[in-house]
């Protein structure tokens, strides 16, 4: 068969466009030309995959795909800003068709312009355009109000019905997409739209109340079948011109039309005699996932995503570390732990968030260039915040650089008083030559001159509020353009490249940042979801915005144990699950916690070089089914798959049930992957290989749990999971809950998460739980599950697991808190018992599970001097000038990590510092020659009482013929001469360590004075 040259180079021009991406590859189905015709008042238009027919004796029109009826009787209408009504292309006049070849561009092939004309006895003109592609899934369609006399127009509705249907289908739902990332993603079934916060532009004062979704979804809506797939997807194709919504009414019947569908532009106002609206975009796909890829693709034509050629930021974030205290004396130490300990790994970005506070005394401009001098010095990237359109100044003020007053600059609403936004700031109308002068000023001032690699655009939702501006012909949408185009413009005009990302943030426009954040802050919940689940169920919603829309997603921080919630902090089943999110998420991996007192079991996440291969290649996974999250309040969906560059399929398991079990079970066909084709299944949590399989792979998952299993062809190498040494053996307990029966101490090692041992009604403090291995057997890992109540409540406050030496317990660690799981690694001991040995607890203590493994070449930590055995005191004056610092030895040249006893004297505030921590090599005399370690603890959530705050130097290569001392300070906290909201620390006079003593320092560490004889010493552990 020979192709005539017309054809050859038709096919040429499509592979090309393929290879250029120009033409989405699932846009692609059997070749058939675009043809339009008319007969009588009927006009058609189709390309094979769709037909559009409109009857210009009504102005109304029909949408199938196939046999299938989309839409019927669509018509267009408009309406005039201080009017109700609307104007409609099937109100009384007469109608014209058109069309002509709008042949080959960046949307596709051979395509065709249908243009239906509306001329309507009131006097103006509805002018609708749809544009049909050859083998497209989709249309474009816009429209344009012409009238005699000039018309200030707010609305702008070139396709509405009151029915909308996808075919046969058996769980028919409906996607929605949120006005920002403040809000949520949502699915629901199409005959119960469920709730929704209903979110848009807020102003202060204001409150949102969980209510009955209004239909109104942003930028893109679907509806599809959640078990054929098959969905119509619909939203802005382009937006420079308006804000773009879609209307969703319920059906009345589960699996039934939708009773309403619209698409339409809103927000402000426009005026003239000729009006338009932006492009939509409406497409009916066999695989809405697909649909909505395509969808993303289609959009970047006319806004191209804003293209980064360097790698996926991975690195440290300083907001749920620090909130508003991160000092440099806390921020350059931590740069220094990054460098060492985790820059190798690829960790390269250190992340100032809001408020960074430097050097006391030093400008905000000489802390930022200090900060960026220092990390580029380390061989780093800096990042930085900003919040450019919001006004935090005084309005009386002028806008630096300029001659007008923050005042003048201020969005203003229609009597002329400056709009305050939800996070009480007054807005930048950058419309104004003022508001942008400024806009220029922040981005050059504080991100480009002081150098910084990365920038996060925070709040610039403001930016798209609508009000009256200072350019009247311009609405909300065209204000944000300008604001956001100087921003873009300044940043790329920078010597060095920077990474543009968009915190809370519209979806559209997309072209003014190279990520964009998927949800709002992870610490924020609502209703039954926790802030890591709601985080989670929004990087789900979003994988097709990853490298379509915006080069990456942003999942938010990973914040593996939240240091900064004191007692509350993050479990590891928590920990997992949001990893799993953020990983699945395509995009950042910056951590949001505090590095150096995260445990080992957080610190294996962040090290674990599988996860962060995945996060290097900055693929984002689809749902392989949808919950129905959000709108009906069900969890995230639970399993999430992409496809690795090597062809293999890494999928996400995740179960948001903290208290029961799920069960799950994949088909490797749902995956894209053949079902008789033998597969090798591993879990990159644990490094195990799980099995081969063919054709599916079914798992339980219990509470909470959250793995990452890659599918592959190939053999793996990787182990089996190891052996629960604990099962089924003897468990004994100090005491057993009496009022019923169930909550022995034998339910520990039973396997089943689902029973527990409770002790005595009544007890709290000093309760033991031991596993009796029956003979000396080599062991160097335990698993404790903690039961929570059902709530993820704990009540284990401070603990010690040991081992039985043949005579005694030993310590092996001490810790604070446990969760619903903690996992300890340490060195391989050889003993017949292990135990629980419960020190303190806020109520009964009771535990779900004990497991027991000898893991091969397996290793950790474990306690080598300890003098917090015996009873001590506390006192809290760490302040300004006033210093502690406990001297030691080692018997070894490492310091991987100390548990310091510490607390907080809080009555009624916190201290205004961060607590800091040093390890410093001293001299002859016991004083300080040079700071090995440091880190900052921050203020929020430290207990109340004595408490062992784990710390990890991760020092090597130690002299163990020196001293060292450990320094507790707070040079910025009041002095006021009060142990009253104050850093404590426990000690004893008793002189419980004899390798060294207590000193302190009343002038900020220049001087230091030996206390009590040298039989003080603060309570601490050093570990080996």
């Amino acid at each position: 068969m020979k192709l005539s040259s017309r054809k050859m180079v038709q096919v040429m021009v499509v592979f090309l466009l393929l290879v250029a991406g120009m033409i989405p590859y699932a846009a692609l189905a059997a070749a058939s030309a675009v043809t339009i015709s008319q007969a009588g008042s009927i006009v058609t238009a189709t390309n094979g995959n769709l037909t559009i027919t409109y009857d210009l004796a009504d102005g109304k029109g029909h949408f199938q795909a196939g046999s299938t009826v989309i839409m019927s009787d669509f018509y267009s209408d408009y309406g005039i800003v201080g009017s109700g009504a609307r104007i409609s292309s099937f109100d009384a006049g007469t109608r014209t068709a058109s069309w002509a070849s709008i042949g080959t561009d960046n949307y596709g092939i051979n395509g065709k312009q249908l243009t239906i004309t509306n001329t309507l006895s009131a006097g103006s003109t509805i002018i609708l355009r749809i544009a049909m592609y050859e083998n497209h899934s989709y249309i474009l369609a816009d429209m344009t109000v012409n009238n005699g006399t000039s018309k200030s127009i707010d609305f702008m509705e070139p396709i509405a019905a009151g029915n909308l249907d996808i075919g046969a289908g058996s769980d028919k739902r409906i996607y929605t997409t949120p006005y920002t990332n403040n809000y949520d993603f949502g699915v629901a079934p199409v005959n119960d739209f469920g709730n929704s916060q209903n979110g848009y532009d807020r102003p202060y004062g204001s409150t949102e109340s969980w209510a009955p979704f209004n239909g109104t979804s942003y930028w893109v809506a679907a509806m599809f079948d959640n078990t054929n797939k098959k969905g119509f997807i619909a939203g802005a194709a382009t937006t420079f011109k308006w804000k773009s919504m879609q209307y969703l009414r319920q059906a009345a019947a589960a699996n039934g039309p939708l009773t309403a569908f619209s698409v339409y532009n809103a927000g402000g106002q426009q005026r003239g005699t000729s009006v338009s609206s932006d492009k939509f975009f409406l497409g009916y796909f066999d695989d809405y996932q697909k649909g909505l890829e395509t969808f993303g693709s289609t959009y970047a034509v006319a806004e191209p995503k804003l293209e980064w050629n360097d790698a996926v930021p991975i690195g440290f974030n300083t907001w749920y570390a620090y909130y508003t205290y991160p000092t440099a004396d806390a921020m350059f130490p931590m740069t220094d732990y990054f460098e060492k300990h985790l820059k190798p790994l690829g960790y390269n970005y250190m992340n100032l968030d809001c408020c960074y506070q430097g050097v006391e005394g030093k400008t905000d401009l000489e802390n930022l260039d200090d900060f960026v001098d220092y990390v580029h010095a380390k061989g780093m990237k800096a990042g930085t915040y900003s919040a450019p359109f919001a006004i935090f100044d005084d309005l009386a003020d002028t806008v630096p650089g300029t001659s007008y007053t923050f005042g003048n600059i201020a969005l203003k609403d229609a009597s002329g008083s400056p709009i305050k936004s939800y996070i009480n700031t007054y807005i930048v109308d950058a419309t104004h030559p003022g508001g942008q002068a400024y806009i220029e000023w922040v981005m050059d001032k504080y991100h480009v001159a002081p150098g910084f690699d990365y920038v996060k655009l925070d709040f610039i939702d403001l930016g798209m509020y609508d009000g009256k501006f200072y350019d009247t012909t311009k609405n909300g949408m065209q204000a944000y353009r300008i604001g956001m185009e100087i921003m873009r413009d300044t940043l790329l005009a920078a010597p060095q490249d920077i990474y543009i990302n968009e915190s809370i943030a519209p979806l559209l426009p997309s072209g003014y940042a190279h990520g964009r954040r998927t949800g709002v802050d992870t610490t924020i919940g609502l209703e039954s979801y926790p802030g890591i689940e709601r985080q989670a169920l929004n990087t789900a919603a979003s994988w097709w915005t990853n490298d379509t829309l915006y080069a990456y997603n942003d999942p938010d921080m990973i914040f593996p144990e939240s240091v900064i919630d004191g007692f509350g902090k993050v479990t590891l089943n928590e920990a997992s699950l949001l990893t799993t999110a953020i990983i699945m998420g395509g995009g950042h991996w910056l951590i949001g916690d505090n590095v150096p007192f995260i445990s080992e079991d957080r610190m294996a996440i962040l090290q674990n070089e599988g996860l962060l291969d995945l996060v290097k290649k900055g693929k984002a996974a689809k749902p392989v089914k949808m919950s129905n999250f959000y709108h009906k309040l069900e969890h995230s969906p639970i399993a999430l798959y992409l496809t690795d560059t090597n062809g293999d399929r890494v999928v996400g398991l995740s179960n948001w049930d903290m208290n029961n079990p799920a069960s799950v079970s994949l088909s490797f066909s749902d995956l894209g992957l053949s079902a008789t084709t033998n597969y090798t299944l591993t879990e990159i949590y644990s490094k195990t290989k799980i099995g081969q399989f063919t054709g599916s792979y079914s798992r339980t998952l219990k509470p909470g749990e959250s793995i990452i299993v890659r599918v592959s062809p190939q053999p793996s190498s990787l182990p089996l999971a190891p052996t629960n040494l604990a099962l089924g053996k003897t468990a004994t307990a100090s005491s057993t809950w009496s009022g019923s029966s169930g909550y022995e101490a034998s339910k520990v090692t039973d396997g089943n998460l689902a029973t527990r041992w409770s002790a005595a009604g009544g007890t709290a403090n000093n309760q033991w739980i031991e596993v009796n291995l029956g003979a000396n057997t080599n062991v160097n890992r335990v698993v404790l599950s903690e039961y929570g109540s059902g709530s993820q409540s704990y009540q284990i406050d401070t603990y010690a697991l040991q081992y039985w030496n043949g005579t005694s317990y030993v310590d092996l660690t001490k810790g604070f808190t446990i969760g619903d799981r903690r996992i300890y690694n340490f060195p391989t001991v050889s003993t017949s018992k292990i135990r629980l040995y419960v020190k303190t607890a806020r109520f009964i203590p009771s535990i779900q599970e004990i497991e027991i493994y000898n893991v091969p070449g397996n290793t950790g930590y474990m306690i080598d001097q300890d003098n917090s055995n015996g009873a001590y005191s506390t006192y809290s004056d760490i302040r300004a000038t006033i210093q502690r610092m406990q001297t030691f030895t080692l018997t070894q040249s490492s310091l991987p990590k100390m548990d310091v006893y510490l607390y907080e004297s809080y009555v009624n505030k916190v201290p205004e510092d961060n607590l800091y921590l040093d390890i410093v090599q001293l001299d002859t005399s016991n004083n300080p020659v040079s700071t090995l370690f440091s880190a900052a603890l921050q203020p929020n959530n430290v207990p109340g009482a004595a408490t062992p705050y784990s710390i990890y130097p991760r020092l090597s290569g130690l002299d163990t013929s020196k001293k060292y001392g450990l320094i507790l300070r707070s040079p910025e906290t009041l002095d006021d001469a009060s142990t009253s909201n104050k850093y404590g620390f426990a000690y004893s006079d008793s002189n419980p360590y004899a390798g060294g003593f207590e000193r302190l320092s009343t002038n900020g560490g220049i001087t230091w004075t030996t206390e009590s004889s040298g039989n003080r010493d603060l309570i601490f552990t050093i570990y080996k």
